[in-house]
């Protein structure tokens, strides 16, 4: 890693106005009461509301905390870990795992109220819609609209909220202790992209609210790996074995 700052989704500094609350962003060494590290000892949260759980100091409501910052795409949105990276030499591609929590689902899938977490690549590989590499199979970003969406309770709320039909196929331990318990989240997700071997990039995990300024979304990001084996483009897919 050549450089490593928070900034605004845009890469705006995270201190021009208004600013990005530091309780946006953190490393946490687990989430809620069922939800644990990839690898190491800490993941990184960033949210649109506060990036804590229950308990810890600084956390404020999912339902109803506005962070001052909300703003629409591509300008002002809240907040984003942007880091400047030179590839190993042999590396034919990278890959992450991330789980991304909303409290939007159900009441507000496919409305104009949309939190959305975009993992943005650049220089940007072949396919990345505007250099976003994770998407779910239809191309859609990662928000509460977003194939990916398994976990939650289908008794809660609307069924089939906004004519679509979820699962809820890894059911709600993963909302357990999070404060979403009411919402709904996508399970671990791993994104793989190809990259050349030797070359300097920037990666941008960025979130942000959309039509409001409160019901919040998370995503936990970790387990950052190189690996020797390419692909053409990048693709996202659940993690087959949780921790």
């Amino acid at each position: 890693v050549l450089e490593a700052k928070y900034v605004k989704a845009d890469g705006a500094p995270a201190e021009s106005a208004p600013p990005v609350d530091p309780r946006q962003h953190g490393l946490l060494p687990k989430f809620g009461a069922n939800v644990n590290v990839q690898e190491g000892g800490r993941m990184l949260a960033i949210s649109s509301g506060t990036a804590r759980q229950p308990g810890d100091a600084g956390y404020e409501e999912v339902g109803g905390w506005d962070a001052i910052s909300m703003g629409t795409a591509p300008a002002g949105f809240p907040v984003a870990l942007e880091l400047k990276i030179k590839a190993p030499l042999n590396a034919k591609s990278f890959k992450f795992n991330f789980n991304f929590y909303t409290y939007e689902w159900p009441g507000y899938v496919c409305t104009k109220f949309n939190d959305f977490f975009v993992a943005l690549q650049s220089p940007a590989p072949p396919s990345a819609l505007q250099g976003n590499i994770s998407f779910d199979t239809k191309s859609n970003p990662v928000s509460v609209n977003n194939g990916f969406l398994d976990v939650c309770d289908p008794t809660t709320g609307a069924t089939n909220p906004g004519g679509k039909n979820f699962p809820c196929a890894l059911g709600t331990p993963q909302l357990q202790g999070t404060g979403f318990e009411t919402g709904a989240a996508t399970g671990w997700l791993e994104t793989v992209s190809p990259v050349s071997g030797g070359s300097e990039f920037t990666l941008r995990f960025a979130v942000w609210d959309m039509g409001d300024p409160v019901l919040d979304s998370s995503v936990l990001i970790d387990n950052f790996t190189w690996s020797t084996e390419g692909g053409d483009i990048p693709v996202t897919k659940p993690v087959p074995v949780p921790k």
